[in-house]
């Protein structure tokens, strides 16, 4: 298959003028009952269910982000901009800004990779127009995805032959053909549901934590065990890999995206110990841990460190789901009324390790823009303003502000964060919190305990 195939953004760039969603649709939606139930995984349509980013892109943009030493991506969930469209569409507008007038040599970010819940509630095709090609038809670069929740729950009498089949048409397809008349940008194709997307400097394991509004879960009887086989298999070769490094080259770094966030302190929704317990029996297995987790599903910003207890190995696991859904995420407060102050908020993960709240913001939608290169993750948190026009001309969009910027080393070297621990093995990644000037502290909480979801 011939990269040239794809295609990503509308020949002209147009302002925003789509505000007025299918009200009635939307209204009588959102009176249905979805079914709380795990829904079997659509089977990847390729095995192993592994690609790289040459499958999408020219050869020669991979040589020049090879020359340039760094890819830069963007990263968020949580976008489908139902019940009001302006929210998701300040993301859109910021993150195709951020394209502009960049090299891949200065930054300009190669791909935008969605951490689930595209389209609300049900993952409708119908929807994707709405929530989907229109906010993206000026972001011209890949987009690929992990499913949300709301991308795969059903509601009784669906007229679907099965959970995700919109996702699947969009994201899985066997070829790129045109997603919806109108907009440019072709359907992609990412060989399953779970996958492993490779990229220069990042290895990607995405996982599918199925329909569930309080946890995720990755296996189960509904479910099988292809999803945690699937895991253990591909984190065995990205321990091969990082093991065929050439003597004095940097190893690739290992990010897990899933859905449901291991650990959250949002007021409605809950983390995900069982599913995160899954995880982690796979990578002890496997004798290799992720250097970074994204997550979604909660709908604020929230970056916590998790310190292992058996070598001290420090792992980032970041909320990202401020994508555009409307109704952000409050992160709870203590029994005093208060919220915790980043960087100050420790406490046990309940399987002997510590998490610190590092930094949250419950207030401003955004969008993460990661730089990767040899040895480094720089990973930036940033928030939109939501001015938008509703002319025919574009007008400049207001930059974003940044949140939240920390590094993640890939060295052995001893961060200044962690300066008071020993030194770690390339195993354990340390992490440099940077706390750029003018970066007010976001209103986060602890993540350990069981909360009151939203209906």
């Amino acid at each position: 298959m011939s990269p040239n195939q794809f295609s990503f953004a509308n020949p002209t760039a147009t302002a925003d003028n789509f505000f007025t969603f299918s009200a009635g649709d939307l209204k009588a939606d959102s009176n249905l009952q979805e079914e709380q139930v795990t829904e079997p995984i659509p089977a990847p349509r390729v095995q192993p269910p592994v690609m790289d980013l040459r499958a999408v892109l020219p050869s020669t943009i991979l040589d020049q982000i090879m020359a340039a030493g760094q890819i830069v991506f963007h990263a968020v969930g949580d976008t489908g901009g139902i019940v009001r469209a302006e929210p998701q569409l300040a993301v859109a507008d910021a993150m195709a800004a951020d394209l502009a007038d960049k090299t891949y040599a200065t930054g300009l970010p190669a791909f935008f990779f969605h951490l689930g819940d595209v389209v609300y509630y049900f993952g409708q095709e119908q929807y994707y127009p709405e929530q989907f090609y229109d906010p993206y038809r000026n972001y011209d670069a890949p987009i690929f995805a992990i499913p949300g929740n709301h991308d795969g729950v059903m509601y009784k009498n669906e007229a679907v032959s099965y959970s995700l089949e919109a996702f699947i048409d969009n994201f899985c397809a066997a070829a790129p053909t045109t997603g919806v008349s109108g907009f440019a940008r072709t359907t992609m194709v990412q060989p399953g549901a779970y996958f492993v997307l490779t990229v220069p400097f990042v290895r990607f394991i995405g996982l599918y934590s199925n329909t569930g509004e309080s946890v995720g879960v990755l296996s189960d009887s509904t479910i099988g065990n292809a999803q945690i086989t699937f895991l253990q298999e591909q984190l065995a070769a990205a321990l091969a890999a990082r093991n065929s490094t050439p003597k004095g080259q940097a190893p690739e770094a290992l990010i897990l995206a899933v859905h449901h966030p291991p650990f959250t302190g949002a007021s409605d929704h809950f983390p995900s110990a069982s599913m995160l317990q899954a995880i982690d029996n796979c990578c002890q297995q496997a004798d290799i841990w992720p250097d970074l987790v994204l997550s979604g599903h909660a709908h604020l910003y929230e970056h916590y460190t998790r310190t292992m207890k058996a070598d001290g190995r420090q792992i980032p696991y970041i909320v990202a789901g401020n994508g555009g859904y409307y109704n952000l995420s409050t992160l709870k407060s203590n029994t005093s009324g208060k919220k915790p102050t980043p960087g100050k908020q420790t406490e046990p993960d309940g399987q002997g390790n510590t998490i610190t709240l590092e930094q949250f913001n419950d207030t401003n939608f955004g969008f993460l823009r990661i730089t990767a290169s040899a040895g480094s993750l720089l990973v930036e948190a940033l928030a939109v303003s939501q001015t938008t026009t509703t002319t025919s001309t574009t007008a400049p969009i207001p930059p974003p502000t940044v949140i939240d910027r920390f590094t993640v080393n890939l060295t052995s070297s001893v961060s200044s964060a962690a300066a008071a621990k020993p030194a770690t093995s390339r195993k354990s990644s340390s992490i440099t919190t940077k706390k750029s000037a003018g970066i007010k502290p976001g209103k986060t909480s602890a993540a350990s305990s069981p909360k009151k979801q939203r209906p």
